[in-house]
């Protein structure tokens, strides 16, 4: 009898020492994020903890309609407010939301709402997938978008694509987090408040963002690093119409170095986005504020170009003595491209 007494009371022992360590993770997770130059919650004034838990909110969707999601990393969510704008990140081919903190936590004190949202971005890159077929890019993207048109490039299930994986994020959102405005992001049953939304995204990321806003009218794209959707004279096909979003909501960005900068700047002449004199140039200053550019290159010397395709966006960006990015204020930039009710 002591014997089972005592099993019994271990059994109680681990299950609470389990219990502290999941509720210590996300503990450790917003210490982290506090650590890359957001304001932990603690040190806030009282006004202005809004969002779950006050801080950035690490979460997983598990499964969807019994489907397990492949993969299934942590999402990145918070807000500032309950009335601004979404932004929807979608990280680079292999990366995490976890990976660009620096770069959320500036639109997140931006006024947004902050949604990094892990999606289907394993195996090859698009690029390599695609290469100079231009029909490759649209099946690709469309069917990472919703689920549909699988194809011998990809085949992610609707339970698995951007769309849906939104869906259940913004609902588990609003359930934790009822007066935080998550909601209306997703009307009922009816279509995702795409006008209500930023998407953005890095390489394989930005394409999708870029292809998303061809596809449904957003408020506005920004693309880090991307498209990487030309080769020579080839490029996506999908880019040859007109899309929904008109090209005066899209920007994107790239450092000069960039290993896939001849790849980018090719999709950027073919979206218009250079315009007639070409990419605004500069090292971290941002076009002055008459200026309106749709395609900056950046020469800040962050590294040998296959780092130069990433840090100008994700955490390994130089940061100055203080901790501070060097590319804030170009992220500011174009976070603040669209007027909003933001406060």
């Amino acid at each position: 009898m002591k014997h089972r007494l005592l099993l019994a009371v271990a059994a109680v022992v681990l299950v609470a020492i389990g219990v502290a360590a999941l509720v210590g993770a996300n503990v450790l997770g917003g210490e982290r994020v506090a650590q890359h130059g957001r304001v932990a919650a603690a040190d806030r004034p009282r006004g202005d903890q809004h969002g779950p838990a006050g801080e950035f909110h690490r979460f997983r969707l598990g499964t969807i309609d019994g489907q397990r999601l492949e993969p299934n990393r942590d999402d990145f969510a918070a807000r500032t407010n309950a009335d601004g704008p979404l932004l929807l990140f979608l990280p680079a081919t292999r990366a995490k939301p976890a990976d660009y903190q620096l770069f959320l936590s500036a639109a997140l004190q931006d006024g947004y709402h902050v949604l990094g949202l892990d999606y289907w971005n394993l195996g090859k890159t698009l690029s390599g997938t695609c290469q100079a077929d231009p029909q490759c890019y649209g099946k690709v993207q469309r069917n990472r978008f919703d689920g549909s048109r699988p194809s011998q490039f990809s085949s992610v299930q609707p339970s698995g694509s951007i769309v849906s994986r939104f869906r259940d994020a913004i609902a588990y959102l609003d359930d934790h987090d009822p007066g935080g405005g998550w909601g209306r992001f997703v009307q009922g049953d009816a279509d995702i408040a795409w006008n209500d939304i930023v998407v953005a995204g890095h390489s394989q990321g930005g394409g999708e963002a870029a292809y998303i806003a061809h596809i449904r009218a957003v408020q506005g794209a920004l693309m880090f690093s991307s498209p990487v959707e030309s080769l020579g004279a080839e490029h996506a096909a999908w880019m040859d119409h007109p899309g929904r979003t008109p090209v005066d909501r899209m920007y994107a960005i790239d450092d000069v170095r960039d290993v896939f900068g001849a790849r980018i700047r090719g999709s950027w002449k073919v979206l218009g986005l250079d315009g007639a004199n070409g990419p605004f140039r500069t090292d971290t200053a941002p076009p002055g504020t008459d200026a309106d550019p749709h395609a900056i290159l950046t020469d800040i010397r962050v590294g040998s170009p296959g780092e130069s395709h990433s840090r100008t966006i994700d955490d390994s960006t130089p940061v100055g003595p203080d901790g501070t990015p060097r590319m804030l204020p170009l992220w500011q930039w174009l976070l603040h491209r669209f007027p909003s009710e933001r406060t």
